[in-house]
């Protein structure tokens, strides 16, 4: 049996056993929130994890459902505390509630990997068919504690070529919803989550399994600035635009349509050999704020302006635009550069991040995308000396575009172009686009075929078969 009808033989098998496993079960093979409400997970997601406006306005109440009802939650919490407690208080404790079940879900992704990539000594490597199964599983715990009160956790587990274990804290953050004034006009989280910042595109959100390098892995630092992707290959990590980050947010709704946003957060990591045991590379924080307004479609919180909610519940005639900005510190944190007049060694010591974003929804396609500048202070110095060599102030400019449309309730076509221009003008542009074809096999069932191609250089590209099932 050769290798191209191995690996169809492969995924067709792995295919039907899921197919069949996922048919023959009850309503616990779905994740948290369904088995919460016994509600399809089509109800929040267009093809998860990308969600629907009912989704979205779901995400940002803190899990609770617009309008939420005793009667909407089918499996009620066990209360901690009695209700008349609250007229004690601060006589008693705060009566609050934890899930009847446990609040877990799990995500599982499997890959039959092909790519070809040029090596730095312009050679090629390529690899055929490599089946990754499982590339990583993904823990979720997540749910509310009482009226007020919701948390989000996630632990991904990730086998390396060499049998070893990779396991990654990705999230884990208590929020407070509503806590005082209008509803949803204040909420506040604290851990270590996905800020609002990225809203709609970072990786959690996005269709594609390729997160979106040209914002987020982007290497801003170099003699005359960045020069390509890969800031998490740096030691400590250097900031294009953080995913995620461990801090301090607050952010609400105002009249159905407009967010707020604002953080406090830790900045680039401490460099190696640091004995001090902090998370932050240094003393100062880092800032950020964002504001969005959207018109037509469903309000942010869900409200609908008395009007039925669509029976395609991914069609959301609507457009959103926002402006974002993200200010760090990374001074005293020294970044190890080899060069060609010797060992050196380069200090962001403050940088910041502006962009807009926006996404049209009409009918079947969305359309959406984010420019974004930045700009870093960058003072390089001998590594043996401790002289200044130089000060400057490059800025890049990376933007990309992407248009999700619905073929079939169960099958979605993406694509997306996405480019950075580095500070050096000595540096090529970076070209990247990705393709997309995403298929429901069931409800939480999902097959992908996604090609992604280098358009700067043909040689780099990746045709992925990705198979994820979540319960």
């Amino acid at each position: 049996m050769n290798n191209s009808v191995r690996f169809r033989f492969v995924i067709r098998a792995t295919l039907i056993l899921l197919a069949f496993v996922i048919s023959e079960s009850t309503a616990h093979a779905v994740p948290a929130f369904a088995r919460k409400y016994q509600t399809s997970c089509q109800t929040c997601h267009i093809v998860f994890p990308k969600l629907n406006a009912f989704g979205e306005a779901f995400r940002l109440r803190g899990y609770r459902m617009p309008g939420e009802t005793e009667e909407m939650v089918k499996q009620p919490p066990v209360s901690l505390g009695a209700p008349a407690y609250k007229k004690l208080w601060p006589q008693a404790v705060w009566p609050g509630e934890i899930s009847s079940a446990v609040p877990l879900a799990v995500n599982v992704k499997m890959a039959a990997v092909n790519t070809s990539s040029v090596n730095d000594d312009g050679s090629v490597s390529r690899v055929r068919n490599d089946l990754q199964l499982p590339q990583e599983v993904n823990i979720f715990g997540a749910g509310t504690l009482g009226e007020h009160v919701s948390y989000f956790s996630e632990v991904t587990f990730g086998e390396n070529a060499d049998g070893s274990v990779a396991v990654e804290l990705e999230h884990a953050r208590i929020q407070f919803d509503s806590p005082f004034g209008p509803e949803d006009l204040f909420h506040f989280r604290v851990g270590k989550f996905a800020p609002n910042l990225v809203d709609g595109f970072q990786e959690m959100w996005i269709a594609t399994n390729a997160g979106i390098d040209s914002l987020f892995d982007f290497n801003p630092i170099g003699v005359h600035g960045g020069t390509g992707l890969g800031a998490d290959a740096l030691s400590p990590n250097a900031i294009a635009l953080p995913a995620r980050i461990r801090g301090i947010e607050g952010y609400g709704i105002i009249n159905h349509r407009a967010m707020w946003v604002a953080g406090l957060a830790n900045g680039v990591t401490a460099p190696p050999g640091d004995t001090t045991g902090r998370f932050d590379g240094n003393n100062a924080k880092d800032v950020y704020a964002r504001f969005d307004y959207k018109i037509g479609g469903m309000g942010l919180d869900g409200d609908t302006g008395g009007q039925p909610i669509p029976d395609k519940n991914w069609r959301d005639n609507s457009l959103r635009v926002g402006a974002f900005a993200y200010r760090g510190d990374a001074s005293g944190i020294p970044f190890a550069l080899e060069t060609a007049d010797g060992a050196q060694v380069i200090e962001d010591s403050h940088f910041m991040r502006t962009g807009f974003y926006a996404s049209v929804f009409y009918q079947d396609l969305n359309v959406f995308g984010v420019y974004l500048r930045g700009t870093d202070a960058l003072n390089t110095t001998d590594a043996a000396t401790g002289a200044l060599l130089h000060a400057i102030e490059p800025d890049y400019h990376a933007w990309f575009t992407q248009a999700d449309y619905m073929i079939y309730p169960w099958l979605q076509a993406s694509g997306r172009y996405e480019t950075v221009t580095p500070a050096d003008q000595a540096v090529q542009s970076i070209r990247i686009g990705t393709l997309n074809l995403s298929a429901l096999v069931r409800a939480n069932v999902k097959a992908m075929v996604e090609y992604q191609r280098d358009l700067r250089q043909g040689d780099n590209h990746s045709l992925n078969v990705l198979l994820r099932f979540a319960f």
